[in-house]
């Protein structure tokens, strides 16, 4: 079965953000995607793009398209590293989600949860900002980009998995 798919060394991805490892893949028909959900005990890391993706504004989950023949883990320690800073984070498959999106492209997202060991973070080129959020005093909905999806998927996933700070030990 042939497909309308190629690969290209072009500079920028598909999303307009530099690419800086392998070729991405072109394609008309597919598009797949790894989401972040990075958490540290209570908090959840959101960043906003210089260029939002699909001309979106506001919070992400940090994300970004696969480069051609790339595993979706190997994307998301890549997104993480290159839009945070962290490279030192358990990972963890939550989800994979499929749709046609807007650009009626088949969509496969993979929503990863990242343990990470550190809060510390720098923001890569294509960040305008990222800050870590406590999961009860997230943005609302309305303050995420997709009609408040990254919100939707901290909740669906992360929500039970963010660990409380506690010092107290049960007595």
């Amino acid at each position: 079965m042939q497909t309308n798919c190629r690969t290209s060394l072009d500079p920028t991805s598909l999303l307009g953000r530099p690419v800086l490892g392998p070729s991405i893949m072109e394609c008309n028909k597919h598009t797949l995607v790894a989401h972040v959900a990075a958490l540290h005990h209570s908090s959840a890391l959101l960043v906003k793009y210089r260029v939002g993706p699909d001309n979106q504004q506001g919070w992400f989950l940090p994300n970004d398209d696969l480069h051609h023949l790339e595993h979706p883990d190997q994307a998301a320690k890549r997104i993480l590293k290159e839009q945070a800073g962290i490279d030192d984070a358990t990972l963890k498959l939550a989800e994979i989600e499929s749709f046609v999106g807007n650009n009626q492209t088949w969509h496969l997202i993979f929503d990863y949860l990242a343990f990470a060991r550190t809060v510390n973070t720098s923001p890569g080129k294509a960040v305008a900002e990222l800050r870590w959020f406590e999961i009860d005093k997230m943005p609302p909905a309305e303050d995420f980009a997709h009609h408040g999806w990254g919100r939707t998927v901290l909740v669906k996933h992360a929500l039970g998995k963010a660990q409380p700070l506690s010092t107290s030990s049960p007595g």
